[in-house]
């Protein structure tokens, strides 16, 4: 911590202190704080002159031969922050500032905006251009669910509600009983047990794709119960993307990166633990425990020839048809 943050942490605990005592004991001597702070006496007169600069209502009593304070006093109101905290309070209001687009959120705008006031009025030399930048979040017709299916997962609601699947013709009703709410890839989803008799397994939603309102129908112990063997920490442990497999067994996916991308995937990997097999100047090899599912699949393909699926058998097989049929499909569009 630096020397600023000690005296910061210092000036806390002297303010909880006074504002601790009350009445007859309301008096703290010199040699209790210097004891209870472990610091000097020369730091003690610092601190105190400190102090009353920021306005705390220190007063020392010659008759009981101690400090007080003589009304109460709020010292957070009044610590300065560094250049460094502006900086981190810029960074942090500038993410939030992303879910400004979110339109159930009604009042994080205004919030947003007066925090972004308030570090500005924190430092005297706040940059006047901007230095931030994210990728723009599109319009997304979900989000209007969110405080719908957020009652639901706290009071243990049960919903029932239609949902328009891509690979459908018409709307399904659905009866479910909501356990999560988690954003991937800029959409909401809604993850739970689904009642329908041919899943009855936890799976997930997304939002924009629920048509018209969604109806409250019962609660939970009236119903099914979550599943014993139900984890929301680990549901997504050996998947990397939204839907884990109901039954997929976890594999053991080894690939065989190119050496740019392979320095690439060791800065930023897409999928963590993994295990380095070999690194070599023309390789990098690694293991991954995961479910087979479509987002990898698609994760793989997105690396064309920078990427080779060494094992499984299974999995190596089916990425060698995608690029058989994506090549000859190029062939026919040609020709």
């Amino acid at each position: 911590m630096s020397r600023n943050g000690q005296a910061f942490d210092r000036y806390l605990e002297i303010n909880r202190l006074f504002n601790l005592r009350k009445g007859e004991t309301a008096v703290v001597t010199t040699e209790e704080m210097l004891e209870k702070l472990g610091i000097s006496e020369r730091q003690w007169r610092e601190d105190v002159k400190k102090l009353k600069e920021m306005g705390a209502p220190l007063a020392y009593d010659g008759r009981k031969r101690g400090w007080r304070y003589t009304e109460p006093f709020n010292f957070s109101d009044n610590i300065p922050l560094t250049v460094e905290d502006i900086y981190n309070l810029r960074l942090a209001v500038s993410t939030l500032a992303q879910l400004n687009q979110i339109a159930d959120f009604k009042d994080l705008p205004q919030t947003v905006n007066k925090i972004r006031k308030s570090v500005g009025r924190w430092v005297d030399h706040e940059a006047q251009h901007k230095a931030i930048y994210f990728d723009p979040l599109p319009h997304y017709e979900g989000s209007r669910h969110l405080p719908f299916f957020m009652e639901a997962i706290e009071k243990e609601r049960q919903v029932q509600f239609d949902y328009f699947s891509f690979q459908a013709t018409a709307p399904k009703n659905y009866l479910f009983d909501p356990y999560f709410l988690r954003q991937h890839h800029q959409r909401w989803y809604v993850g739970g047990w689904s009642h329908d008799p041919n899943e009855q397994f936890i799976r997930t939603f997304p939002l924009e794709r629920i048509e018209g309102e969604p109806l409250l129908t019962g609660s939970f112990i009236d119903f099914a119960q979550k599943p014993k063997d139900f984890n929301p920490v680990t549901y997504w442990q050996h998947v990397i993307g939204i839907n884990r497999p109901a039954k997929g067994p976890v594999e053991a996916v080894i690939l065989q990166f190119n050496r740019v991308q392979g320095k690439y995937f060791e800065s930023q990997p897409f999928y963590q633990p993994y295990q380095i097999l070999e690194r070599t100047e023309e390789k990098l090899v690694v293991q991954l425990d995961l479910m087979i599912e479509i987002e990898l699949k698609r994760k793989i393909a997105s690396y064309g020839d920078e990427l080779l699926v060494l094992s499984p058998a299974s999995l190596k097989e089916e990425m060698t048809r995608f690029f058989q049929k994506a090549a000859q499909r190029y062939g026919s569009e040609t020709s």
